[in-house]
């Protein structure tokens, strides 16, 4: 929990407890002189309910009443939350020069609320105190780093047995928290490491293994590195050969007991075979090295990668599918290293009854996008563009591959062509899901509107206007974030137009995507290639410029399509219009009802639009709506959609999309049949 500095009426964070102090001290710098106050701390007494400062030179209680005559608020009665303070233990039993001295627990304080240091009394030195800074190197996590200071009290060679405090101290207030701990430890130049095991998972190697090595006396980051010396020959069968192996590897201890690394192709290669040999481990600081012992007699299988299991095994563009198995080797530059799905067999369109066949030279190899260690790797169904302008990617065409699918390891020039199962995946045909993300402003303007009680009910005919515009076509809307999707697109719902346009809405993506190739348009946002075209850079829709559809809205300049039916739905709740907002009392009425109808109506009207501009509409070539004055047709310009329209009242019924609109729509994203 974040500190906080609370009053008897309203929290006080720390930035404004902090403002407050710094008017306090311009207050004495004012009565004192600039230079008293150098190097000052403000102290909050809780006991005495003043603010004492503490100064270099004496002030006197007359200048100091005067200074707190200067404070506009008073500070009695604040206290400082924070979470409990504690440290697991003392971590280390050797130190070496560079160690991170790393101490575990709760409560620790950002650098602007406080600090924390380390406090030891060496033995042998009575009164003599030892103190060190500790940084907050993560949440959980204080450290020193072993430096000269501390070797000029701990030289090489010492041993310390003893107690040791850890604090916390309070920058405004001067409140220290402290922790004592029984701490031993010895110092030294370097340690001798031993291997006591090697963990190899069922005994078998294969490509991006993790090796594991425990023991002791390893090097931890900062102290040099523990060196992992493998010596042997590796055998292949493809081709017959046997190949020496010579590999040094430094390492950084995990801890004391722990090293470990990954099979990179730079030890065995990608090649599968057989290793025999050894192991052994050196560590090396800055001033000195150490060997340690060997273990020989290894003999492991190294094995080329194999795919176990494909799941899912139906799936449609935007979503994935994923490979487990074991042998994966990430997308690597320095290695020149990647692992692929490779494809081989049929692909049957069931559309156009059409068979692809992939085998040897024409085999469709797929890029993952993700990699989980080596055991798994994930590929978005996608389509792409070719450079003569055809759309292609498995996720196109609805129909079924039955087949193979098997991992292809490229590591430079070599390459190894691994185990996969027979699989028949389905592809199902593409359907557009499409997030509606409500931002802050949302809320805060069905509130200015009257209507917060009522938000829940709001958002839910927005979902279903949307969803009703678009049946016939497969596109699907949501209001909670996708999981079963990697790639959909996202339209913001906010309050302000911040482009300061009195904008409804505006697709800001990245050009008219004629065929829907992009499927993850984020609609929201700031878009510098939108703004560098000279476009407004904000997309998303902007609720509260409806508020121009009132003819009488106080400060607001109304639109030549405002009307004073907005007034007479939205106003008996506006406080801006002499309204009250609804309560539960009146929430059932028919006037809330359709306050909140006519408001889905015209926020869902208009992501439907903006949706429609990222799917490629208007189907007009160079236009991005309809021409001229259509009634009734969705894509048509703002200018030419009157609010009764929008709002569906007065008789006007839902608008549609032109009839050159819905066929493209229904070419690109055809609907399914219904189960």
């Amino acid at each position: 929990m974040i500190p906080v500095l609370t009053t008897c009426c309203h929290p006080l964070n720390a930035e404004d407890y902090r403002q407050k102090t710094n008017r306090q001290r311009e207050c004495l710098k004012h009565l004192t002189g600039d230079n008293i106050l150098n190097d000052s701390v403000l102290e909050y007494d809780a006991r005495m309910k003043w603010a004492r400062p503490v100064l270099k030179v004496l002030i006197t209680i007359g200048i100091l009443h005067l200074i707190l005559a200067c404070q506009p608020e008073t500070l009695a009665d604040k206290q400082i939350e924070l979470d409990e303070f504690t440290i697991e233990a003392w971590p280390l039993d050797a130190v070496l020069p560079g160690t991170r001295i790393q101490f575990r627990g709760t409560g620790f304080l950002d650098e602007s609320l406080g600090y924390h240091r380390l406090v030891i009394n060496p033995s042998g030195q009575q009164g003599l105190q030892f103190v060190v800074p500790l940084s907050r190197s993560a949440s959980d996590t204080l450290e020193y780093r072993v430096s000269g200071q501390w070797l000029d009290i701990f030289p090489i060679g010492t041993e310390f047995a003893g107690a040791v405090s850890v604090e916390r101290i309070l920058n405004e207030t001067g409140q220290a928290d402290r922790i004592q701990l029984p701490a031993a430890f010895r110092m030294a130049e370097n340690l001798e490491p031993i291997l006591s095991n090697i963990q190899v998972e069922n005994d078998e190697l294969y490509p991006g293994d993790t090796i594991t090595l425990t023991g002791s006396g390893f090097i931890l980051p900062g102290e040099g590195h523990s060196v992992a010396i493998i010596e042997g020959a590796l055998t292949t069968l493809v081709p017959p050969e046997t190949r020496s192996i010579q590999v040094v590897l430094p390492i950084t201890g995990v801890s004391r007991e722990t090293l470990q690394f990954e099979l990179t192709p730079d030890i065995f290669g990608i090649r599968p075979g057989t290793f025999e040999g050894s192991i052994r481990l050196s560590n090396e600081t800055p001033t000195s090295q150490v060997e340690g012992n060997i273990i020989e007699a290894l003999k492991y299988p190294f094995f080329a990668p194999r795919i176990d299991a494909i799941t899912p095994t139906v799936a449609r563009r935007g979503q994935s599918i994923i490979a487990t198995g074991r042998g994966f080797l990430p997308t690597d530059p320095p290695f020149e290293a990647t692992t692929l799905f490779r494809l081989e067999g049929e692909f049957e369109a069931g559309a156009v009854s059409d068979i692809q066949v992939y085998d040897g030279a024409t085999a469709l190899a797929l890029f993952p996008d993700s990699f989980t260690d080596n055991t798994e790797m994930k590929y978005i169904l996608r389509v792409t563009q070719t450079p003569a302008g055809a759309l292609e990617g498995l996720g196109l065409l609805s129909g079924t591959f039955r087949g193979t699918v098997r991992p292809l390891l490229i590591s430079g020039a070599e390459s190894i062509l691994g185990d996969g199962p027979s699989v028949e995946l389905s592809i199902l045909p593409q359907k557009q899901v499409v997030f509606i993300d409500y931002l802050p402003g949302f809320s805060t303007t069905v509130e200015q509107m009257g209507l917060a009680i009522l938000e829940s009910q709001i958002k839910k005919r927005i979902l279903d206007v949307c969803n009703r515009d678009y049946e016939g076509v497969n596109v699907e809307f949501r209001d909670t974030r996708p999981t079963d999707y990697s790639e959909y697109s996202i339209v913001e719902v906010g309050g302000q137009d911040p482009n300061q346009a009195g904008l409804f809405g505006l697709d800001n993506t990245a050009g008219k995507d004629v065929g829907n190739i992009r499927f993850n348009d984020i609609i929201g946002g700031t878009n510098a290639e939108t703004r560098e075209r000279g476009y407004f850079a904000f997309g998303g829709v902007f609720v509260q410029s409806f508020f121009q559809l009132s003819p009488s809205m106080p400060g607001i300049e109304p639109l030549p399509i405002a009307s004073y039916r907005f007034d007479e739905i939205f106003g008996p709740f506006m406080r801006l219009l002499g309204g009250r907002p609804v309560t539960a009392a009146n929430s059932f009425s028919f006037e809330a009802r359709e306050a909140v109808r006519v408001l889905g109506n015209l926020v869902g009207n208009t992501v439907v639009h903006e949706i429609g501009h990222s799917l490629g509409l208007s189907n007009i070539d160079g236009e991005f709506h309809n021409i001229g004055d259509n009634k009734g047709w969705l894509m048509d310009s703002g200018t030419f959609r009157p609010f009764a329209e929008r709002a569906e009242i007065d008789g006007a019924s839902a608008a549609v999309f032109s009839p050159n609109n819905r066929s493209y729509l229904e070419r690109i994203l055809p609907s399914e049949p219904r189960p």
